[in-house]
């Protein structure tokens, strides 16, 4: 969903206030009052925001608000000429929409509260948020029905038929530009926003949503004093809901928190090019924990003496790659997790573009980016002057691809860089390498273990396809993954999967060693175990079975140690039975055939 701001209007109730600057500029509490409906979009999940304003003052609002890159989000502007009201303003956002629903609100209002839920719950119709008032007969007073659906709007009427108040933010599918062409102008001249809620209404798709928190509308000198001492009450001392600085005319305060994870296992020379570029990161809201995982090199004392500033968890043992990362998630409380790995480099806005790419809508459970070969021989034989630290154009990684037999292989991995994956869209999942998770849908999907702690990634799966586990129950979950060409790193790979074709596997197989084979093969059957579904089709169930017969095959032949592997999957057999019967399944199988290629 993306995200309009009606900024337009030429402030006359707030006269001589507005004879030189635009009334969303003007100040509520602690900043412009424009801040408010950003923050309240942006709380919502909404980050693709059209700004539409007079022609007199589109500069000012460029000026203050820039790109939103400062702030993780984009911003773009239009203009409306005159006063032709809120709905031909809106109709100026369609080619902005290209089919998308929206999330409208009018800039002079402010909301305590922001809406998340209700933006990725919703699907179609039109949706009105509602508040309580004393004094309804000021506004728009709405009448509901019993299913929330709605059966009247009045505006200003003498005799309220409610105590609701139509509030200034509305959700439309992309059916709202068919009615704006019916709606005729009003006596004021303009095209009235709520001549186009009564068309959805008339058809029983326009619903309101009630809530409880703050709201004010700030268009005249008594509701913009009333606004000030409600947003002061609202946002400032100890009762503050979401953080805001009075100090400085930035959103900076509330870019959410993102951890970042790392675990290390003698990878003390991975550790100075790695952490450096996590310390150049332009996201400022970080942390960084590292997990060491009983390593015998000199990378606890390298972490202790040089990077202080780095949170460090040792392990007497090796967990593993999923028991670790499950250790730091249950030990930190970032909104957002970024799993990543040792042995890569981090362009300086691969944090920043991950967090704006998954915060375009709620329903992004993972984010990632374009990983590329990190050349580390290279440039560790040349004392890190060896073409820009080692960076190469070769494809490590841009995402994980399923295919309909279950195998699941690295998209574009060996390819050089041309571009062919420069367009930003959704996949099945991301490489565990650099992935960037939403905490929410962590906590949807995880597991409760027998110690009662919860199991974010199987820790059944010791190393290897536990990312590809995770994606799959968040996609069953309807987690979305979004994939964006903008956050770039490299990564020195130590095994490679490259081929497609029975010869190729066989000789990436050969070239492994065979306890990652082993590992390998036990974790995909658990993943495969855990979520398959009888209500597959008939294509998914006989490619799946053929490939497995195949590889049994192949496994009885040349690889008799690797079989022996199904005694552990026996043992297990009560674990994922548990789990798959406590997995969030909130799509249709066709949906997730949708996400496998041929």
């Amino acid at each position: 969903m993306k995200g309009v701001i009606l900024a337009g209007g030429t402030g006359s109730r707030l006269y001589p206030c507005t004879k030189v600057t635009n009334k969303h500029l003007l100040p509520v509490y602690n900043k412009p009052m424009i801040f408010y409906p950003i923050e309240t979009l942006k709380g919502s999940g909404v980050n693709e925001i059209l700004v539409i304003s007079s022609p007199e003052h589109a500069g000012d609002f460029m000026q203050l608000l820039g790109s939103g890159a400062d702030i993780n989000v984009n911003f773009t502007y239009k203009i409306q000429d005159g006063a032709g009201g809120i709905a031909q303003a809106l109709s100026l956002a369609e080619d902005f929409a290209n089919g998308e629903s929206l999330a409208v609100i009018l800039s002079d209002n402010i909301f305590e509260e922001t809406f998340p839920d209700d933006v990725m719950r919703f699907k179609q119709g039109a949706q009105i948020f509602v508040k309580e008032v004393e004094d309804p007969g000021r506004f728009g007073v709405v009448e509901l029905k019993e299913d929330n659906t709605v059966r009247s709007i009045e505006e200003k009427p003498n005799f309220p038929k409610s105590k609701l108040a139509q509030t200034g933010l509305y959700l439309y599918d992309n059916q709202v530009f068919n009615y704006i062409k019916q709606v005729q102008p009003s006596k004021r001249g303009e095209l009235e926003i709520t001549d186009v809620n009564n068309l959805y209404r008339e058809k029983n798709l326009l619903k309101a949503r009630k809530f409880l928190g703050m709201w004010a509308d700030a268009g005249t000198h008594d509701s913009l004093l009333e606004a000030n001492i409600l947003a002061h009450e609202a946002f400032s001392g100890t009762s503050l809901r979401r953080e805001l600085k009075s100090e400085t005319p930035t959103l900076n305060a509330v870019s959410p928190k993102v951890t970042i994870g790392l675990l290390t296992c003698n990878s003390e020379a991975y550790l100075e090019p790695c952490l450096d570029s996590l310390l150049a990161q332009d996201y400022e809201n970080l942390e960084i924990v590292v997990l060491d995982n009983h390593s015998q090199d000199n990378s606890v004392s390298e972490i202790t003496t040089n990077y202080p500033q780095i949170q460090l968890i040792e392990s007497e043992e090796n967990l593993g790659f999923g028991k670790g990362h499950n250790r730091i998630i249950n030990q930190t409380d970032g909104e957002f997790y970024a799993c990543l790995n040792a042995d890569m480099i981090f362009e300086p806005n691969f944090i920043s573009s991950l967090v704006r790419a998954i915060s375009e809508k709620p329903i992004y459970g993972s984010a990632g980016g374009k990983l590329k070969r990190w050349d580390f021989q290279g440039y560790n034989d040349n004392s890190g002057s060896v073409r820009d630290m080692g960076k190469t154009n070769f494809i490590d990684s841009v995402g994980i691809k399923m295919l309909k037999n279950h195998r699941f292989e690295d998209l574009g991995q060996g390819e050089v860089d041309y571009g062919q994956y420069d367009d930003t869209k959704d996949l099945f999942g991301i490489s565990g390498a650099a992935v960037l998770y939403r905490r929410k849908s962590l906590e949807d999907v995880a597991f409760t273990n027998q110690e009662g702690e919860k199991e974010y990634f199987d820790e059944a799966m010791f190393m290897y396809k536990e990312d590809i586990d995770l994606a799959y129950r968040l996609q069953w979950a309807a987690w979305k993954c979004r994939y964006t060409p903008n956050a770039i790193a490299y990564h020195d790979r130590t095994t490679q999967t490259l081929g497609t074709s029975t010869w190729e596997i066989i000789k990436n197989r050969n070239s492994k060693p065979s306890r990652i084979n082993q590992m390998s093969y036990l974790n995909h059957k658990i993943l495969v175990q855990k979520n398959f579904v009888d209500d597959f089709s008939l294509g998914v169930k006989s490619s799946t079975g053929w490939y497995n017969f195949k590889m049994f095959m192949y496994l009885a032949l040349f690889e008799q140690e690797t079989l022996a592997q199904w005694w552990k999957l026996f043992k297990l057999r009560k674990k994922i039975r548990a789990q798959r019967d406590t997995m969030p399944r909130r799509v249709s199988q066709a949906e997730i055939e949708n996400l496998m290629e041929a």
